[in-house]
């Protein structure tokens, strides 16, 4: 009989330390799950099929939850009239004010032409401190360039600058190495040129700081 309580008595214990243990395992993972999310945020009219194909495809690449949202939003507050030209230093700012959950990364996504002071365009921009970042299709397109329209070197020259941006948030600067995505491109032929992919180096620090973020 004694023996039976004492099988029991231990049987319970082990339960108990089962069922604190996978408690805990839940909660951690939640957790993480709301750390490990990137917002796409589409900023007025966007393509489906290409904010479908990009989430799927940065999914993929960071190993994170994509969340796709759409807004309307009226870019005038960002428009510098002398450039005809959008200022997406003011548009981070107006999606920074709009805040994001608790370890969240936000990319917006426009198609308007965008620069900031010191450069005649930029493809896109990001705020390291923040983990928030904006691009553009406009100069990504091939009709920019009076050329007949190419879906599928939209989907890839997007991908490319949505992942650098997005590495910035993580802390990643600038890359020597020309095919690496985080290679700074000058012109649309470096975008066309690079891959989508990070280079040896910037994957581990990418690694690095994902582990930190767990």
């Amino acid at each position: 009989m004694k023996s039976v309580i004492f099988r029991a008595l231990i049987f319970l214990v082990i339960l108990g330390c089962s069922t604190n243990e996978f408690q805990y395992k839940g909660e951690k993972q939640e957790a993480r799950s709301k750390q490990e999310k990137i917002c796409l945020l589409a900023i007025n009219k966007v393509d489906s099929t290409l904010l479908e194909k990009l989430s799927t495809d940065l999914e993929k690449i960071f190993g994170q939850k994509i969340k796709v949202s759409q807004i309307s939003l009226d870019l005038e507050f960002a428009y510098n009239p002398e450039r005809k030209q959008y200022y997406s230093s003011a548009i981070l700012e107006k999606l920074r004010n709009a805040g994001s959950e608790v370890g969240e990364r936000v990319l917006g996504l426009v198609d308007v032409d965008l620069y900031v002071p010191d450069l005649n365009f930029v493809f896109g921009e990001a705020d390291v401190v923040e983990k928030m970042a904006v691009i553009s299709t406009k100069r990504l397109r091939q009709e920019y360039y009076g050329l007949p329209k190419d879906e599928e070197l939209l989907l890839d020259r997007t991908i490319k600058e949505s992942v650098h941006e997005l590495g910035h948030t993580y802390g990643l600067e600038h890359c020597p190495d020309s095919n690496c995505v985080m290679y700074f491109s000058n012109s649309l032929q470096d975008t066309d040129f690079k891959s989508s992919s990070f280079c040896e180096s910037c994957k581990r620090k990418l690694m690095l700081v994902k582990r930190l973020e767990d």
